[in-house]
């Protein structure tokens, strides 16, 4: 069931739910990635990627590394100096909604784990801003922690970013959130303002998927389970109907993303 988005994107309140006050700081915890660490930022550059580290008390970034401007249209000055208040401005108005919504739902779900839980925790999330050249991109987020307090509060979270704006299509944000018992998946409209969970893919839907994956056809995959092309058709088609998707590339690009083969 659709459920509403009602509450328009606030600062205070995305920083109330991070918990980001009175957290513990250990600026130790970024310095051996912060210093002399080229083959790292040479590689993420070389794959057109980001990665950072975000303090979640101040909610300024400790690092960026990677080719920032490619994956988010803006330099790692300009994000440095604007923390994540002026990262998250960036965003277009819908997409700046869906994020309100899906810091609740982190929120809900972290809430939910045991300390050494909240250590395996990740979110895997997307949405569109706009880069200083006034093109739109849709950049997907992966967030995990690096550093926990005491009580399982998230003090230093790494996050990785891509470019995925050819691999998606516009009018939905996904969440993919995993590390405890059951992970979650939901699904944001932003036509509509609404969010529903959607239901994970079963283990023989996962197994066909990592199959197609690899390029294999229906066939193939039949042969290589030893099961009918039919069931392999009747599961790729109820997998396109669980996520809402068209085909089996976008079907495999979307599964891909959020890692869930």
């Amino acid at each position: 069931m659709n459920q509403l988005i009602s509450s328009p994107f606030n600062f205070n309140e995305f920083k109330r739910v991070w918990n980001s006050g009175g957290l513990s700081e250990d600026i130790d915890i970024v310095s051996n990635l912060t210093e002399n660490n080229p083959l790292l930022h040479q590689t993420l550059y070389m794959q057109g990627n980001v990665l950072a580290v975000l303090n979640i008390k101040t909610m300024q970034y400790a690092m960026i590394l990677g080719d920032v401007e490619k994956v988010c249209g803006w330099s790692k000055e300009y994000f440095y100096e604007v923390g994540v208040e002026g990262y998250v401005n960036k965003f277009l108005p819908n997409d700046l909604l869906g994020l309100g919504e899906i810091s609740k739902l982190i929120n809900t779900y972290l809430s939910t784990l045991t300390p050494e839980e909240t250590k395996k925790f990740m979110s895997i999330y997307d949405y569109q801003m706009y880069g200083e050249d006034g093109r739109v991109r849709r950049v997907c987020q992966e967030g995990l922690p690096l550093k926990t307090d005491s009580e399982g509060h998230i003090v230093y979270l790494l996050a990785y970013a891509s470019d995925i704006t050819h691999f998606k299509r516009t009018g939905k944000q996904h969440l993919h959130l995993s590390g405890g018992e059951n992970s979650r998946l939901v699904e944001i409209d932003n036509a509509t303002n609404t969010y529903k969970e959607l239901i994970m893919l079963s283990k023989h839907e996962q197994e066909i998927a990592k199959l197609l994956g690899k390029g294999l056809v229906s066939e193939q995959i039949a042969e290589q389970l030893f099961i009918s092309v039919n069931t392999v058709n009747t599961h790729r088609q109820n997998m396109l109907r669980k996520l809402g998707l068209v085909d089996t590339t976008e079907l495999v690009n979307f599964l891909k993303i959020y890692r869930l083969i």
